[in-house]
């Protein structure tokens, strides 16, 4: 299956294609880019593969959280395609596509970086069963958010963040951290509920917004 892939959650956003568990090509934008710069981009991803739109048999968007403006824009481009060629459409909590795809079992944390000082985050818990959120999705000062980690003693909470996320260089979060390719991760969480039938409405899907709106500059 022959999907295209939309993510604007995290500091860099990605468009990509994959087929099956595998990204194909993607391109990198910045999140914060108009609706107008996002559809040539994708239109480019295409004509690299020599393919067309309708080729498309799915399209996977991540609902965030994440910017505001990003998440909006990405989520229209995904319901837009979605129309248009007729084909189904996945919404994946950008965390929840994290935990899924990874390795760890145990308490995880997915994190990263929002703005204000402040991170996303969800604690989950994974066996080889099932990957079930324990809290809401968060937007804390990582003070709180390691606090938190420590309180499902004795098992200490294993960190999933970004590979571009920069969070590797936090001594507190590092040591116990898996990276994660979003795009991998977003795919693989799309592509079994696509195997199984499973699509959005796109009248009613919306982002996952989290942090209050910031209106006027933010030191």
């Amino acid at each position: 299956m022959l999907v295209a892939g939309i993510d604007v959650s995290t500091d860099k956003g990605i468009v990509f294609l994959g087929q099956g568990k595998e990204v194909l090509a993607k391109k990198v934008i910045d999140p914060y880019s108009s609706s107008e710069k996002l559809l040539p981009l994708f239109d480019a991803l295409l004509k690299e593969r020599k393919l067309e739109p309708e080729n498309l048999e799915g399209i996977i968007v991540s609902l965030g959280p994440g910017s505001f403006t990003g998440l909006r824009i990405g989520l229209s481009l995904a319901k837009g395609l979605a129309f248009v060629l007729k084909v189904p459409l996945v919404g994946a909590p950008a965390f929840d596509s994290w935990a899924f795809s990874s390795s760890a079992q145990g308490i995880l944390c997915a994190l990263h970086r929002g703005h204000s000082s402040k991170f996303y985050a969800a604690f989950y818990r994974k066996d080889r069963e099932m990957t079930t959120r324990l809290t809401d999705y968060l937007f804390l000062p990582l003070e709180k958010i390691i606090k938190m980690s420590k309180e499902f003693s004795p098992e200490k909470a294993r960190f999933l963040i970004s590979y571009e996320s920069g969070l590797n260089k936090i001594d507190s979060v590092s040591p116990f951290a898996e990276r994660i390719i979003p795009e991998e991760a977003l795919l693989k969480f799309g592509i079994q509920k696509l195997a199984k039938g499973q699509s959005e409405d796109i009248s009613s899907l919306i982002p996952l917004y989290v942090a209050p709106l910031r209106v006027g500059p933010v030191k």
